[in-house]
């Protein structure tokens, strides 16, 4: 990153309302253990290099969260499965989605509950976050389907966050997995990279059924909708 890229971002989260609010959850952020301030290092990161993603509006017409409309088997209650910061779950629920989304993360959780405060009362009514280990906690009550964008790119082994997720969803339902495809969006964090679709399947394994695959090479996406 450039000097100039550099300065320019300093000034956007010192002059940006939204930015500065966002800046001072980071720093406020009070979880210490290990595997929260792993997850916090994403938004420190982004606050860093890359601040406008942390605006909502850079998320208002993201192909991610507008893709879920073309997948019908994600209704009902949504189990956003590493929601991070909940932007596009904030998109989601604005369009009639009713949403949970969970995190490792306090920093992402603190920023999607205080985007979450900002929206009408119908849109709340929709929408919820917390930070959870679906791996560790159980639901008090399933989800219908659940979807996960970005996310299984981080994941050494899929088993146990399959299995986890299978706890927190009812019996039969669906999972729509998004990751990129190759080396797009490529990241320090990232421990796997899917060229094709069969690698994606054989990665996931026998845990969860593949029903459909599909490749974008518009958006260099790569998603599995699976079912339990």
């Amino acid at each position: 990153m450039s000097i100039f890229e550099q300065a320019k971002n300093l000034l956007k989260i010192h002059v940006d309302p939204e930015l500065i609010a966002i800046r001072k959850i980071i720093r406020n952020s009070g979880r210490t253990d290990s595997i929260s301030q792993e997850c916090n290092k994403i938004f420190l990161q982004r606050l860093k290099k890359y601040p406008g993603a942390l605006k909502l509006s850079f998320w208002e017409n993201h192909f991610e969260w507008q893709a879920v409309s073309s997948y019908p088997e994600i209704h009902g209650r949504i189990l956003d499965f590493g929601c991070g910061s909940g932007h596009s779950d904030i998109f989601l629920a604005r369009n009639g989605y009713e949403i949970h989304g969970v995190d490792l993360s306090s920093i992402g959780i603190d920023i999607a509950n205080f985007l979450r405060d900002k929206e009408s009362f119908a849109v709340r009514q929709r929408l919820s976050f917390s930070l959870a280990d679906i791996v560790s906690a159980f639901p008090e009550n399933p989800f219908d389907s659940a979807w996960s964008s970005h996310v299984f790119e981080h994941i050494s082994d899929p088993v146990p966050i399959l299995q986890g997720l299978k706890r927190w969803l009812k019996p039969g339902a669906h999972l729509l997995i998004s990751v990129p495809l190759g080396y797009a969006f490529d990241d320090p964090g990232h421990v796997n990279h899917f060229a094709n679709g069969e690698e994606l399947r054989r990665f996931l394994g026998d845990t969860v059924t593949v029903s459909r695959i599909d490749i974008s090479m518009e958006f260099q996406v790569i998603r599995a909708l699976c079912r339990f």
